[in-house]
């Protein structure tokens, strides 16, 4: 994986960076009048593609290709824009920019890239643990309201707070986990780098609430030991802050590669005019 400067930031002008992988992909460049001519894409970016041809071929400025980012995959069909012909032993390099793409494609692309790059991982790691933790906040707040304590056991190793400050502790519990939940399926679009800190940072506090109800929990396992369903319910709840905090040590130790690829995925995903304000 490269980040490429394409042109130099002279004065009033800033630079573009973009992302660029190595890939090796058959596609189909579509010439009207003219058969299709085969190729093999050689890099992938967000912004255009580059391939080879032999020097007994050649092409117009402007063309459509056909190409499949996997096997059994949607075809994805784009026109593009010669910007180079760099001569090489054997033929030609050409660079072109992507001119028309649609937004399903354009997401297609940058989510390939995104895994490429290695995001897959922290990314998932940390929408399935906010998915958890807004379930677990769904039955805490329905079991709050229905027993006004919430489940009834906990009555026997109850937390020295008020009955409304914890009713505060759980709202606020619930409001973090659906914010993380939230924000972490919105990591393709414009400000995608914000969306994953502020999902990140939202799981911090689901994580402390789940860690000492566990405390709660194995006092209470520990009076009834011999109760295989509470020991059940305490392991999974020991599984999830576990969990939990994997998430945010994953998320955190990714968090420089991250910011630096999710930034240069904003600047591609968003919006014409957004693009001409940040240039």
């Amino acid at each position: 994986m490269d980040t490429v400067i394409p042109e130099k930031a002279g004065e009033g002008k800033t630079k573009r960076v973009f992302l660029r992988i190595p890939i090796r992909l058959p596609a189909k460049i579509i010439i009207s009048g003219h058969p299709d001519k085969e190729v093999c894409l050689e890099e992938l970016s967000t912004t255009g593609f580059s391939f080879y041809l032999r020097e007994s071929e050649n092409i117009p400025d402007s063309f459509e290709i056909t190409f499949q980012l996997k096997h059994f995959s949607k075809i994805i069909k784009v026109k593009l824009e010669v910007k180079s012909r760099i001569n090489v032993p054997g033929g030609w390099r050409v660079g072109c920019r992507l001119a028309e793409i649609s937004d399903e494609d354009k997401r297609s692309i940058t989510n390939y890239i995104c895994k490429f790059a290695d995001l897959s991982v922290p990314i998932r790691v940390v929408s399935s643990a906010a998915f958890f933790c807004a379930l677990d906040s769904l039955w805490r707040i329905a079991a709050y309201f229905l027993y006004y304590e919430g489940v009834k056991f906990e009555e026997a190793f109850k937390i020295s707070l008020t009955d409304h400050l914890y009713f505060v502790v759980l709202l606020v519990y619930v409001l973090c986990s659906f914010t993380a939940f939230i924000f972490s399926g919105r990591l393709l679009e414009t400000k995608a780098k914000m969306y994953f800190l502020i999902s990140l940072s939202c799981l911090i506090p689901p994580f402390l609430f789940i860690m000492f109800k566990d405390i709660a929990y194995w006092k209470f396992w520990m009076w009834s030991s011999e109760n295989i369903s509470i020991g059940i319910f305490f392991w999974s709840y020991v599984l999830l802050t576990f969990y939990t905090g994997l998430s945010i040590v994953v998320g955190a130790r990714a968090l420089k590669k991250t910011d630096l690829v999710l930034g240069i995925l904003d600047q591609h995903v968003a919006p014409p005019d957004a693009q001409k304000i940040k240039t």
